[in-house]
């Protein structure tokens, strides 16, 4: 399982077990195949999960940036993804440190994303974080298991700094060593991660948004990859699932945030709000209604109606009227809101 988050890590080649009672939106389906194979070179497997976290990251910054109004939950973000070398397995961890520069725990930016905080203070692929304000930043060994607490535990250094913005980061770029100012923005407080697996899903859990990399690589488009992340996002967005440890403090709730959404109709309502998330953020959602008529000739999962999913055709039907009714309500200059 790896995690791509606006201030986040992606998280190597660990495997990590997912929260019970997430919200499963989408289902296995047959055809197509992974964007991972086994019989792949430690390098190639590292480059394509590097490729789909970098889209996802991406994605999830302008989704959850653009509508930051409509979320009871916020959190200051520099909109980077970040990576370490011990979170990778044995075999890709040398990989990862001759690629990226890595050392031990230390933070490495993976992504930026384009016209983040983290982009506006110069930042890219390959810088290493080695101070926040003044304080190192903890190395760590540089043996031994993966695992993902040293550099969680820097993370969370970064956030407290992130919160009190604006900060000033030390990073080394080669055997260059530069300070550099950073002020972060809000968003809404969902992470996204990419799961390594051969099934075509996505959910939801009141934290985070999770796509497999096989689903992730179906949406071949970002508009597509959008509607996807979009509609999990719109969980979060309409508590479907709160979660008891939240990202964020979301109290007090801004006026503008939406309501809980109804259990009966949930699935429904993420389909409608995640259109008004694209839309907001700039994405295509046109597109939509074809993807899933795509993606439903694809799975018969998808197709036909499911307990709590209604049919590929009704969805894509039902984003028509939603397409119409942002339409509606761009000509009446309006600020789109469901």
């Amino acid at each position: 399982m790896r995690k791509t988050s606006l201030n986040g890590a992606a998280a190597g080649a660990m495997i990590v077990a997912l929260g019970l009672g997430a919200v499963a939106c989408s289902t296995p389906a047959p055809g197509g195949g992974s964007a991972l194979s086994p019989s792949d070179s430690p390098a190639a497997r590292l480059e394509a999960l590097v490729a789909l976290d970098r889209r996802v990251a991406a994605v999830g910054y302008r989704l959850t940036t653009a509508s930051v109004d409509l979320c009871a939950s916020r959190r200051d973000v520099a909109g980077w993804s970040l990576h370490a070398a011990n979170q990778y397995s044995d075999a890709l961890r040398p990989v990862a440190e001759a690629r990226f520069g890595l050392d031990g725990d230390l933070p490495g930016v993976l992504a930026v994303a384009d016209e983040s905080p983290a982009a506006r203070a110069g930042l890219s692929a390959g810088d290493l974080l080695v101070r926040v304000n003044g304080e190192d930043l903890e190395a760590g060994h540089g043996s031994g298991p993966p695992s993902h607490d040293g550099l969680a535990a820097n993370l969370a250094r970064l956030d407290q700094a992130l919160a009190a913005g604006p900060v000033r980061l030390e990073v080394r770029r080669g055997s260059t060593l530069r300070t550099v100012a950073l002020q972060p923005i809000q968003a809404c407080s969902s992470f996204f991660q990419v799961d390594p697996s051969d099934e075509y899903n996505a959910r939801a859990d009141g934290r985070g948004v999770f796509i497999s990399s096989t689903m992730a690589a179906y949406a071949t488009d970002d508009d597509d990859l959008a509607l996807i992340l979009g509609h999990e996002l719109a969980h979060n967005v309409l508590q479907h699932h709160p979660s008891p440890e939240p990202l964020g403090d979301p109290d007090p709730v801004p006026e503008t945030a939406l309501a809980r959404g109804n259990h009966w109709t949930q699935e429904r309502d993420a389909d409608r709000v995640g259109l008004y998330l694209m839309a907001r953020a700039g994405f295509d959602t046109d597109r939509a209604p074809g993807f899933l008529r795509r993606f439903g000739a694809d799975s018969w999962r998808v197709r036909y109606a499911q307990i709590g999913h209604a049919s590929a055709e009704a969805r894509a039907r039902a984003l028509e009227e939603t397409n119409a009714e942002i339409a509606a309500q761009r000509a009446a200059g309006q600020t789109l809101r469901p």
